[in-house]
């Protein structure tokens, strides 16, 4: 999804039992623009971005908001950072479970938590769980603490990733669902504030929020699915890594712990592969807040926690990485934002970290 060969990959179309689209971000004559997909006017690729872009044709300017939309040609976009969003309309047995997916040398896996780690000799590495029936050939496989068969792979093995999500109704609200487990199933709402009629639903501080309950399968009615494929891109692993029951998360030390104790909270962004423990928490008090799934967690069941620090060069001196953002061609140093193409590739190190010298679990990566 980052080098499409031409409208046909950008165009929308209905499969049997649903559809499928295709968004994101790419460049146009310097700037960073916004995707829109194949333009409905004539063959040509409809953008938005700053009012300020030049040469658009079938123009719509937003002077109070300050962006414009149109369209142009294929031919003038570069450095393409595509989402392919495929929706179905109902779950049957061939829908796949939810969770991350990818492939690896052409067969498909799941995987615990995009962000990954990085191993003791700084090669970013991301943890995939195998799909098949029994125990997987090879010997660095090796199972965790939900039974399943698990193994590390470089992270440029991987080039793009495929996140699954159900939709379904449960007690007359429409839901998420984020995981399947035997007849068990995680489910969750984005936002709309917290029902107070429901015993099984949790949730953080802010009832005006999202929320997650543990529900028995039978009582869903599923409804629809989505697979939505995007780039992985080279990444920066963020802050503190470790695995609790032998999956890889990020950690923090609990809001509530003192310098010292060991209290700890995991913590998986929207998006990754969950389970059922975890529940949503918004990031801040606000009822718009963005949200992550966060669960406590017995140290017994923590391991190799390890501090990641993801350096760069850029004109001529190292500089710690604090983020990047590949769909926009950025990259974030310590008081600078910087072209992802002015700097050298990056550099990973990780070193061992004991549970009360994390930070707590209110600082954001």
């Amino acid at each position: 999804m980052t080098q499409p060969t031409g409208l046909d990959d950008l165009q929308e179309r209905f499969i049997t039992g649903g559809r499928v689209t295709v968004t994101g971000r790419a460049t146009y004559r310097g700037v960073r623009v916004g995707i829109k997909g194949v333009s409905p006017r004539n063959p040509s690729v409809e953008i938005y971005g700053p009012i300020t872009l030049p040469d658009l044709l079938w123009r719509q300017d937003d002077v109070q908001s300050g962006f414009t939309s149109g369209d142009v040609a294929f031919s003038s976009l570069q450095r393409f950072w595509l989402t392919r969003t495929s929706t179905y309309d109902a779950v049957d047995e061939y829908t796949p479970r939810p969770g991350v997916l990818a492939v690896v040398d052409g067969d498909e896996y799941g995987v615990t938590d995009t962000c990954g780690t990085v191993s003791a000799a700084g090669i970013p590495e991301l943890q995939v769980i195998s799909l098949a029936e029994g125990a997987p050939e090879g010997a660095d496989w090796v199972r965790d603490g939900y039974g399943q068969w698990t193994r590390f792979v470089a992270r440029d093995r991987v080039t793009s990733v495929r996140q699954v999500e159900w939709t379904a109704v449960w007690r007359d609200l429409t839901v998420l669902v984020a995981d399947i487990s035997g007849e068990q199933a995680l489910v969750f709402a984005e936002r709309g504030g917290v029902p107070d009629y429901i015993p099984e639903i949790t949730h953080g501080s802010n009832v005006h929020g999202g929320w997650s309950a543990v529900v028995p399968v039978e009582q869903l009615s599923l409804r629809s699915w989505t697979s939505t494929e995007r780039p992985l891109g080279a990444g920066c692993v963020g802050g503190n890594v470790g695995l609790v029951r032998g999956r890889t998360v990020l950690v923090a030390r609990a809001d509530t712990a003192k310098a010292g104790e060991t209290g700890v909270v995991a913590q998986k962004r929207r998006g990754e592969t969950v389970t059922g423990e975890f529940s949503v928490d918004l990031w801040t008090g606000r009822a718009d807040s963005g949200w992550e799934w966060r669960v406590d967690v017995d140290v017994a069941d923590l391991a190799d926690i390890r501090h990641i620090e993801t350096t760069t060069e850029w004109k001529g001196e190292t500089r710690t990485v604090a983020a990047i953002q590949e769909s926009e061609d950025l990259i974030y140093l310590e008081r600078e934002t910087v072209d992802l193409r002015e700097v050298s590739p990056l550099v990973h190190a990780a070193t061992a970290v004991e549970p009360g010298e994390l930070p707590t679990v209110d600082i954001l990566w």
